[in-house]
């Protein structure tokens, strides 16, 4: 690759932020297969098919949350996951907890960690917020639905770390037990809840 190649092709890079699709190198007028010279070369890391970061420390400090969302734009941060973004709990996650609705398909990928979660309708789509990090968007759950959607899944999150996080969301001032109580009703969270509440409240 000749050095005029590389260079136009870090500049797009660089003009989105670090990330690309292969397609938009594409409709540039450069070939693919550049893309293989800079993957040899640790330039490029390839996030999924098609997807790739630069490899530059610029890049590379940012928050993982970000690749997430580069990955999976319809995924919403969730569980666990939500509960350490806000700070409740101090786990951290080994894989990224992400809510996808359940007719997505969305093939596998190796880095970062992910676990998806397929919620129905019902449960994908209420409580999504948007928060930035650096320049960027994510989705996530707002504090409530994610702690009602973490008791709704007790089964894959130890007791204790449930019980930090509610413990910790009491503490809070800006906690709103109502919102709370709305999102697990009807759920198996909602006797959960009511059962901790009435105990630490």
């Amino acid at each position: 690759m000749n050095p005029e190649t590389k260079y136009r092709i870090k500049k797009f890079f660089y003009e989105n932020k670090g990330y690309l699709h292969a397609k938009d190198l594409t409709e540039k007028g450069i070939h693919r297969k550049y893309l293989s010279d800079l993957l040899e070369n640790e330039e490029v890391i390839k996030l999924k098919r098609g997807l790739y970061k630069w490899n530059d420390e610029k890049f590379n400090s940012l928050n993982e949350l970000i690749d997430v969302a580069m990955i999976i734009p319809d995924g919403v941060v969730c569980l666990a996951s939500a509960l350490s973004y806000y700070e409740l709990t101090t786990y951290s996650p080994l894989e990224y907890q992400i809510a996808i609705p359940n007719q997505k398909k969305i093939k596998s990928v190796s880095y970062p960690p992910i676990n998806l979660y397929y919620f129905s309708k019902k449960y994908y789509q209420n409580g999504i917020k948007e928060e930035k990090i650096d320049e960027y968007e994510i989705k996530i759950y707002d504090i409530e639905k994610s702690l009602s959607d973490s008791f709704r899944y007790s089964y894959e999150i130890p007791k204790d770390i449930l019980i930090e996080s509610l413990k910790e969301y009491l503490s809070r001032s800006d906690k709103n037990i109502n919102k709370l109580m709305n999102y697990a009703s009807g759920t198996s969270a909602e006797k959960k809840l009511t059962k901790y509440l009435e105990v630490l409240v």
